[in-house]
């Protein structure tokens, strides 16, 4: 056998399972209107939403699914929340990060019209020059990287107050 005859074939990404771009596994963030095509596809099964918080504020949290080639693969989008850092609404883009399967979690399905009834309903507020500056500063690093930069900058000072972003 040649080598290429022994080599297993590589297992797709999970971000390749749900046919994300290489832009939006880059960013792990997807537009609303991808997010909408993600849920509505045949293959994705919605396994939970609920709302919750993490390090950076409270959000929507919705588990989804798609067949793996092994198993299935979850992936949790979070949006639909207010961002801490960033001081603004997210609401026209949903983060994602992969989950973990767990057997209970993946026996529970959402009919998608309920779970689009759900998501359909959220207020907009508006976001801070200091908020502005966190969101430019964890687009350049990361989210954690610029929460620290900002802690930093936030010691020298009331000058962010002053920063005019528009």
């Amino acid at each position: 056998m040649s080598p290429e005859q022994l080599r297993s074939p590589t297992l797709k990404r999970p971000y390749e399972v749900f046919g994300l771009t290489e832009k939006e596994a880059l960013f792990w963030r997807v537009s609303q209107e991808r997010f909408q095509a993600i849920l509505e596809d045949e293959q994705t099964v919605i396994h939970q939403i609920k709302g919750s918080s993490n390090d950076f504020g409270e959000f929507l949290f919705v588990t989804t699914s798609r067949p793996g080639e092994k198993s299935r693969i979850a992936m949790t989008f979070y949006g639909l929340g207010y961002h801490d850092q960033r001081e603004r609404w997210i609401t026209d883009e949903w983060f994602w990060y992969q989950s973990e399967p767990y057997s209970k979690m993946m026996e529970q399905k959402i009919e998608k019209e309920g779970a689009k009834e759900l998501l359909h309903n959220i207020q907009e507020g508006t976001q801070t020059n200091r908020g502005k500056i966190f969101e430019i500063l964890a687009d350049l690093t990361d989210e954690d990287g610029a929460l620290a930069k900002m802690k930093r900058v936030t010691r020298l000072g009331s000058w962010i107050v002053v920063v005019d972003i528009d």
